[in-house]
């Protein structure tokens, strides 16, 4: 089940707190991503798109390359970015090497991906902003990937702090969370967040307009 517009721009309408608030009453508990130890490192408006996961594993030696470097499993990651997806990498935990950098954002980016989650360091953090290229990361590191991790396998299931993102799921990301989503409970998801959108507003209007926080209780019993 692929992503619609309409279902993207829905969710932009929304933010993290809603949709782990929706979540939660429908069952999900392990889906959400907090932005402690990974932060968006500019972004601040949502962005939304299909996953594009990728696992990377500690090598400590530099490979031997193949004789075609068109069989590398990384060039061919990249090479099979398509648009809407967002990209996702999972590290080896507490790497300090800069698994993602400008150059990666720019192949991303061209592709047409609308964001990049990494579970590590990031190298070039300037100028992939300069680029206006979307990316939550577990911090910066100059410090070059290449003999130290190695991306393994893609299009498979992945897991970062606990939270299980598989190939098009769907991607929810500001500068709070990350949410993850199965496609098929999208619809239902923007149903009920519009509707608590719509009750947030209704409780900021009153509050503003000077009704009591009992008053609003009653009237909503939510603050």
């Amino acid at each position: 089940m692929s992503l619609r517009e309409s279902q993207r721009d829905d969710l932009k309408r929304l933010h993290s707190a809603i949709l782990n608030d929706v979540t939660d009453e429908m069952g999900y508990r392990e889906n959400v991503i907090p932005c402690t130890r990974i932060r968006a490192l500019w972004q601040r408006d949502p962005v939304v798109g299909t996953a594009f996961p990728a696992q990377y594993v500690e090598i400590g030696y530099r490979e031997e390359g193949s004789a075609d470097p068109r069989e590398s499993t990384g060039l061919s990651f990249f090479d099979d970015i398509e648009p809407g997806e967002f990209v996702v990498q999972a590290t080896p935990a507490d790497t300090t090497a800069g698994v993602w950098g400008e150059i990666l954002s720019t192949i991303a980016q061209e592709s047409g991906a609308v964001g990049t989650l990494v579970d590590g360091p990031t190298r070039d953090s300037r100028l992939i902003e300069e680029h206006g290229y979307p990316v939550w990361a577990a911090g910066h590191s100059a410090i070059e990937s290449f003999g130290r991790v190695s991306l393994r396998e893609y299009d498979v299931p992945v897991e970062i702090q606990g939270v299980t993102i598989s190939p098009g799921d769907v991607v929810f990301a500001d500068y709070e969370s990350i949410v993850v989503l199965e496609p098929d409970i999208v619809d239902e998801v923007i149903e009920r967040g519009m509707a608590e959108l719509e009750s947030e507003n209704a409780v900021r209007s009153d509050v503003r307009s000077g009704d009591s926080v009992f008053e609003v209780w009653d009237r909503y019993e939510t603050l």
